[in-house]
């Protein structure tokens, strides 16, 4: 007998279906039959309407459990059946022993994803009950391009079938067994089979129905639909349904079975009426309005993805608090599950809402799987920095934290890749970078790290040199690896320490996680056997084994919110149900089939009278379809609600059914997140306590509850901290009574008194790699001009030969800077090597413009690196003021002097290899003051250092950089010098006195080359911005006395203002900070605030010195 249950959703089939199988159970054996998804749900259902003793005589069965069943009456339960991740193998083979006779596959990909959409197509051929004879045939009778590609694909699966033949069953055949074993017994004779939850069946499971229609006492389904007869053209949203009755009857028929129908109504009050309303006419053909406030379904716009999971978690909780409900009465559904299950699983626990995500979650992402993908990316990547580091990030490797960072950022600094990481010789480069001197602190340190190098290389290096170039020998050599590295002793360590923790879920997921891996390596091992396969192959092809296995879970409480995709939880019944990500791009969720077959290569199978039937549009349908079930799951409230802004900050629409409610019911208007200005988030303590800081609200809450008391308190504590202030003892703990201080110093700090306090105070070290930029270019320039420079004899001027030898001299002193400093250039990259030597040419043209500069003065280099400091030549410079000592220390460049009159004449000289030069504005609040402030020390205390009394003369910045030229190719050589002569024309202050001039530079006839200076043409008098007197000199002195003194202040009163100096958005602190990250500058907030340093005039400069004394 074969009965049939029509109804539409809601309408109670279910409730009935199982009210009659416990009825009949009192006389037969029942078999309910449901989709696997459903299996749980269904169990728990029927023991509420059968009470303790209805597992007696009925069970819930899935087809795949139900196979199992036959099998155990009937025979074949122990036959080997192959994994997921076996058939992923067992197809690369089939590929394999197919290639000689394949014509559009005939060079066929060993990538993942045609691996994945073979099988697909082998599923969807397999539950469409189609041999790969019958493809091949069909492809054969089509012939062309498309008859070809359907005969490959058949030869393809048949190669498969054989295969699997030899090795063991493909888990698709279960149900084509199952139908085999029960055809050979009576296992069901005198049960009473139902079936709930489907809307089709593959010709699969029609063909086990078929016979159990033949065996059973009775055969009853419940089918969602209106009726049985198709009157919309096979698109509406009950034609699925009408398609399988029509199957079962026509079954039914060919058996001699009767068979009956039955439409069963909806009783009276099940639903709201606006939900009632909303089920009939979602998709009616009639238009109508529903003529009241719809009681129980709203629609709400949130403007992110969190911000629409939080809202959907604070409604619960009113559901639950206000109307009755329980947990286990609402579901959370959404078309696209994976963009919601993170943020719900985060944020429903922080509401106190008990969730259970009814989806499985995949492995590769799990620190086990993570390490060995690793290692394999590692090894096939040519050891690149993400992919070694993500291996040893996992946790489970010897190698602890602090060690790990250590090498990271030494990996970093010098990007560290590919053979350095398994090169014999040791490192030597500097865990600082380039150009610092060596103290045996860092060569301890590089010496350790050259150690944890070579232990973290030697087992993965061994991995990528298994000679035995096979699957199976690839899979052992792994398994090697995986024991030298100790992974087993790590993650059963692991293990004990979850469960000490009473974590015993987790524990068992690492332990169930080996066993997966071990697993799949078998089966590398057995199905690969002897295959040639390099490491990257064999990466890819196991990454992709691994990638079927997933671990679920089981609800581990009853009272707890259901959440899961649409197509999942359509069984599920609830009272309330909230649809989340009702968006455009997601319902519907327009897809093609899976697998190779086109809609096209569907049609010609028709053809040749083979039926595959999920078209594109059929797909369509079957997603309205569950629409409609979703929609009409809820009996008391329907929440839809989408994202204005996606995961990636995509803009997002609402899907047609928001529109299509909004004409179903006029009344109703979504719901604007930002119109509930968060009140939501205060219906918990913990985001409450998000908010508490600027909500009053949320903290009169809070205060009420006494666990919070400890948590408002460090609120407050904190709202109270205002940025830009440290206590005096904060101040000495940090920089100490005595505080070191630079011209880099002195700069950063002027700049912004925040990022000072990060560097200087915190020692926050921004990582960075090492690179030949603008500092260790410099350092390397100094390097080079000061050894060249000592060789005095070109001081006398140019003479024959005298480019050649200062060639010579400056690739010596290249190469010394090399040896020294660089520790040779065999480690280091080829594209370093190669800016390198282009660099060097740069350098020979400044030492070139620097000796014709010396050959045209009279001023001659005292001293080169001049250091201010201890155990320096000079002492440090001191300034006391405000109980705070700065303690000066750095290098000049370059001292010039010239002696007249008894007296010596200093210059102060500072190479600079950028474009920056003098600027009076920029001395004028603080900045750049380090050649002002050495030059009056050296008028002050020089004397004791040369021997004579010393003057001021002037400072200059001196471009030390090779000059970039605009112009045409056939210029002559005085144009070129000139442009040339333009670039790398000094800036800064000389003393305006005419012999001091004089003796700097010699003017020619154009005038002066080096110094910023003009000669009038018609008075012969020098003029120029850099001119100074002796009076300014001094007001430039008490300038920066005053300076010293304001920077004293400021540190003793813990100024940590991010107060960033600014002179437009091209030029600011904030442009190039390091800190950025850490600050948040907000302007206003605290000491927060810009600092506007505009340009000034020379004359207006002076001026203003003048007013400040």
């Amino acid at each position: 007998m074969l009965h049939l249950m029509i109804g539409r959703a809601g309408c109670g089939k279910t409730t009935q279906l199982l009210h009659r199988l416990v009825e009949a159970g009192r006389h037969r054996p029942q078999i309910l039959l449901v989709p696997e998804q459903q299996s749980h749900e269904m169990e728990r259902a029927l023991c509420r309407a059968g009470g303790d003793t209805v597992s007696l005589y009925g069970e819930v069965l899935s087809f795949s459990r139900l196979a199992n069943r036959i099998f155990m009456a009937a025979g074949g339960m122990g036959e080997p059946e192959l994994d997921q991740g076996g058939r992923i193998l067992l197809m690369h083979r089939a590929i394999q022993a197919a290639a000689g006779e394949l014509r559009v596959y005939t060079r066929p990909s060993r990538k993942p994803a045609f691996l994945t959409a073979l099988l697909a197509t082998l599923d969807e051929l397999k539950s469409g009950c189609v041999t790969p004879e019958q493809l091949r045939r069909a492809g054969e009778e089509a012939e062309g391009p498309d008859g070809d590609k359907l005969r490959d694909l058949g030869l393809i699966c048949g190669a498969y079938d054989a295969l699997a033949a030899q090795i063991a069953w493909d888990p698709r055949d279960r149900l084509t067994r199952a139908a085999d074993r029960l055809n050979k017994t009576t296992w069901a004779a005198g049960t009473d089979i139902w079936l709930d939850g489907f809307t089709d069946f593959t010709p699969q499971q029609l063909q086990l129905l078929r016979l159990l229609l033949r065996q059973a006492h009775s055969v009853t389904a419940a089918l969602t639909c209106d009726h049985l007869e198709e009157d919309e053209g096979g698109a509406g949203i009950f034609s699925p349904a009408r398609r399988t009755g029509a199957s079962l009857l026509r079954l039914a028929q060919l058996e001699g079975i009767p068979s009956q129908v039955e439409a069963v109504l909806p009783p009276e009050g099940a639903k709201t009426p606006a939900l009632s309303f909303l089920e009939a006419h979602l998709f009616g053909k009639e238009p109508a309005v529903f003529q009241a406030p719809p009681a129980g379904i709203a629609l709400y716009s949130a403007l992110t993805p969190r911000g629409e999971v939080e809202r959907t978690a604070a409604e619960i909780l009113r559901l639950v608090r206000e109307e009755g409900l329980r947990f286990r009465d609402i579901g959370v559904a959404a078309r696209n599950f994976g963009r919601y299950s993170g943020l719900i699983q985060s944020v429903f626990p922080r509401y106190g809402v008990p969730v259970f995500c009814s989806a499985m979650t995949g492995i590769l992402d799990k620190p086990v799987m993570a390490l060995v993908t690793a290692a394999l990316d590692t090894i096939v990547g040519g050891w690149r920095y993400e992919d070694l580091f993500r291996y040893l990030k996992t946790g489970l490797t010897w190698m602890g934290a602090q060690e790990r960072d250590l090498l990271e950022n030494y990996a970093l600094k010098w990007d560290i890749r590919g053979s350095r990481w398994t090169q014999r010789k040791p490192w030597t480069m500097h865990p600082q970078g380039y150009g610092f001197d060596w103290e045996e602190e860092d060569r301890q340190q590089v010496a350790e790290l050259d150690r944890l190098r070579r232990r973290v290389a030697a087992p993965l290096e061994a991995l990528g040199k298994n000679p035995v170039r096979t699957g199976q020998g690839q899979a052992m050599a792994l398994y090697r690896f995986l024991e030298a590295v100790e992974l087993p002793r790590q993650l059963e360590s692991r293990a004990l320490d979850l469960d000490e923790r009473g974590e015993r879920a987790l524990a068992e997921e690492y332990r169930q996680l080996w066993d997966i891996l071990c697993l799949g390596l078998e089966q590398c091992a057995q199905l690969l056997g002897d295959t040639p396969m390099e490491l990257e192959e064999f990466s890819s092809l196991l990454r992709l084994v691994l990638s079927q296995y997933s671990v679920g879970t089981i609800p581990v409480a009853l009272d707890q919110v259901s959440a899961g995709e649409t197509t999942r939880q359509t069984g599920h019944r609830v009272k309330a149900l909230f649809l989340l990500g009702a968006d455009n791009s997601s319902i519907p969720l327009a897809s093609a089939p899976e697998g190779l077959l086109s809609d096209n290569d569907r049609a010609l199978l028709s053809l040749c009278g083979v039926e595959l039937h999920q078209t594109s549009e059929e797909l369509l349908y079957r997603e309205m379809t569950t629409v409609y079930l979703t929609c009409a799951q809820p009996s008391q409230s329907l929440s839809i609600s989408w994202s204005r802004q996606g995961a990636d900050g995509e803009a997002c629409r609402p899907s047609f059914l928001a529109e299509r409610l909004q004409v179903l019911f006029p009344e109703l208007r979504p719901v604007q997140e930002e119109d509930l200005q968060e009140q939501f988030r205060l219906c918990a303590p913990l985001p409450a306590l998000d908010q508490a800081g600027r909500s009053s609200a949320a903290r009169r809450a809070l205060a009420q509850l006494p666990d919070f008391a400890p948590a408002l308190e460090r609120l407050d504590r904190a709202g109270s901290w205002v940025r830009g202030e440290l206590s005096r003892q904060a101040v000495d703990g940090l920089y100490g009574t005595s505080v070191p201080m630079s011209a880099s110093r002195m700069d950063l700090y002027n700049s912004c008194h925040f990022s000072y306090f990060m560097r200087f105070g915190l020692k926050a070290q921004p990582r960075k790699p090492a690179g030949f930029a603008a500092p260790e270019y410099g350092t390397f320039v100094h390097f080079v001009l000061e050894r060249v420079l000592q060789q005095t004899d070109f001081a006398q001027g140019p003479e024959g030969g005298w480019r050649e030898r200062l060639a010579a001299l400056t690739n010596q002193a290249v190469e010394q800077y090399v040896r020294e400093k660089l520790g040779g250039l065999e480690q280091q990259t080829p594209r370093f090597q190669y800016l390198f030597v282009r660099l060097c040419r740069g350098v020979l043209a400044v030492v070139e413009n620097m000796v014709q500069e010396l050959a045209a003065s009279q001023f001659r280099p005292y001293s080169f690196e001049l250091g201010f400091g201890k155990g320096k030549q000079l002492p440090p410079i001191e300034f006391t003021a405000h109980g705070v000592k700065l303690q000066v220390t750095g290098f000049v460049d370059r001292v010039d002097g010239w002696v007249h009159d008894g007296r010596l004449y200093l210059r102060v000289v500072d190479y600079k290899t950028g474009r920056k030069s003098f600027d009076l504005s920029d001395i004028y609040h603080g900045l750049g003051l380090q050649m002002l402030l050495y030059l009056f020390t050296l008028e002050k205390n020089g004397q004791a250092l040369y021997g004579l009394p010393v003057e001021s003369a002037g400072v200059l910045y001196l471009p030390a950089r090779d000059a970039i030229l605009k112009g045409s190719r056939a210029m002559d050589e005085e144009t070129w010098q000139a442009l040339v002569d333009k670039q790398l024309k000094r800036s800064g202050l000389v003393l305006e006195r005419p012999e001091v001039l004089r003796a700097m530079e010699a003017p020619a006839a154009g005038g002066y080359r080096f110094l910023p200076l003009k000669i009038s043409k018609t008075t012969g008098a020098v003029t120029g911005d850099a001119l100074v007197s002796v009076q300014q000199l001094g007001k430039l002195g008490a300038h920066v006395q005053r300076v010293l003194r304001e920077i004293s202040g400021e540190i003793a009163a813990g100024n940590i203002a991010a107060d960033p100096f600014w002179r437009g958005e091209d030029k600011n602190a904030c442009r190039f900070c390091d800190y950025a990250a850490a600050c948040h500058f907000e302007e206003g907030r605290g000491g927060d605030c810009r600092r506007w340093m505009g340009g000034m005039k020379p004359k207006e400069f002076w001026k203003r010195l003048e007013e400040a004394r």
